[in-house]
C-alpha cells in the first residue's frame, strides 16, 4: 500500500485553489479548514493506481471524499447515479416520501462540479 505524503501549506493551498474555495464533486462551499484532498485517481485504488502528486488531487468535502473512497471516477459516477434506486430499494422512509410526493426521484447522469467548470472555461 502506497504511503501518502504530507502535503506542504503551499501544496494545500493549491489544491484548494484548483475550485476556488468549493468540493470538486459537488460543488459546496469548503472552508479551507474543512477541504480532504482527493487522489482522483486514487494511490491505492482497487484496479489503478494514481500517482501522489498536485495534479491528480482536487479538494472534496469530507462527504464526497468519505464515498468515493477508493474508485476511480466511473465507479464513483455510476453510485451517485445509482443512489435513488438504491434508496428506494433500501430504505422505507424514502419509499413513504415519493408516495407521499415529498420527494420526487430524478435519475439523470452526474456532471461532477470540476468538470461543469471545466467546461464553463473552453
Amino acid at each position: 500500500m502506497a504511503e501518502r505524503r504530507h502535503l506542504k501549506k503551499a501544496e494545500r493551498l493549491e489544491v484548494y485553489n484548483k475550485m476556488r474555495g468549493r468540493c470538486a464533486y459537488c460543488g459546496c462551499e469548503l472552508r479551507y479548514e474543512d477541504m480532504q484532498v482527493d487522489h482522483v485517481i486514487p494511490i491505492n485504488g482497487w484496479m489503478i493506481q494514481g500517482s501522489d502528486t498536485i495534479d491528480n488531487m482536487l479538494p472534496a468535502c469530507r462527504s464526497c471524499n468519505h464515498y468515493k473512497s477508493r474508485m476511480p471516477l466511473e465507479g464513483f459516477r455510476k453510485m451517485v447515479e445509482n443512489m435513488p434506486a438504491a434508496l428506494m430499494r433500501d430504505s422505507v422512509t424514502y419509499r413513504n416520501a415519493v408516495r407521499f410526493g415529498l420527494v420526487n426521484p430524478a435519475p439523470h447522469p452526474i456532471k461532477f462540479y470540476f468538470e461543469q467548470i471545466e467546461q464553463r472555461e473552453e
